[in-house]
């Protein structure tokens, strides 16, 4: 895709104009199973390997030849310092969980990743460096996953206090409100002798008297 790609309109112009440490840096890229990303040039133009392609989601193929400022435009205003700071003779950048809300499937989400930003030497360059390297690692199943053991673990703990099945509705939600992130709202009900109605018992995340927030449900 590189090599087929039109870069004449890009920043970077016709690849047969590019710096020996760019041409370099492509192979260097491609070969790599780590997800890469080169921001070149003083705009920061996106080129990536294979493994980086889960990171875009649908934003790939369409982010290859973009400035980090389109591709990322979401999340621009926290990438741009990180990027600037290599790139204008500064020391590396590294985050061991930042957490960024970006727009790769239509929607934002949270994800988290591990990163490292590296500026990449070019005598070509005017300051003296022609872009900066983005080692990229996502780690949002892990991080989601371990703060959502934290609610089992709370809600566990606080369970045994329960001296009724209405008193650990109770509980429940109230663990739940703690834990908004991972349990936007709950409605908790207890189903009543007979096994034909349900009341309600616990709730969280929403007030009493909203829509949803059903007292009973019945059926035949």
């Amino acid at each position: 895709m590189i090599d087929n790609f039109d870069w004449s309109p890009t920043p970077l112009g016709p690849m047969e104009n590019w710096s020996p440490t760019l041409k370099i840096m492509i192979p260097f890229l491609l070969r790599n199973r780590f997800p890469l990303l080169l921001w070149w040039g003083p705009q920061y133009v996106s080129i990536y390997n294979e493994a980086y392609r889960p990171v875009l989601g649908a934003k790939h193929p369409w982010a290859l030849g973009k400035p980090v400022s389109q591709c990322w435009s979401e999340i621009w205003h926290v990438l741009k310092p990180l990027i600037d700071t290599p790139f204008h003779g500064g020391p590396a950048t590294w985050n061991d969980d930042i957490e960024l809300e970006i727009n790769r499937h239509g929607f934002l989400e949270e994800t988290h990743f591990t990163i490292a930003y590296s500026p990449v030497p070019d005598e070509t360059a005017e300051n003296g460096i022609g872009g900066v390297l983005a080692t990229v690692s996502e780690i949002t199943d892990k991080v989601i996953g371990e703060r959502r053991i934290v609610v089992l673990r709370d809600l566990a703990f606080r369970s045994g206090d329960a001296r009724s099945p209405h008193e650990a509705c109770v509980i429940a939600a109230e663990t739940f409100k703690t834990h908004e992130r991972d349990v936007p709202f709950a409605l908790l009900y207890l189903v009543e002798p007979g096994r034909k109605r349900a009341r309600l018992s616990g709730w969280a995340g929403l007030e009493p008297n909203h829509a949803l927030c059903r007292q009973r449900w019945s059926w035949r």
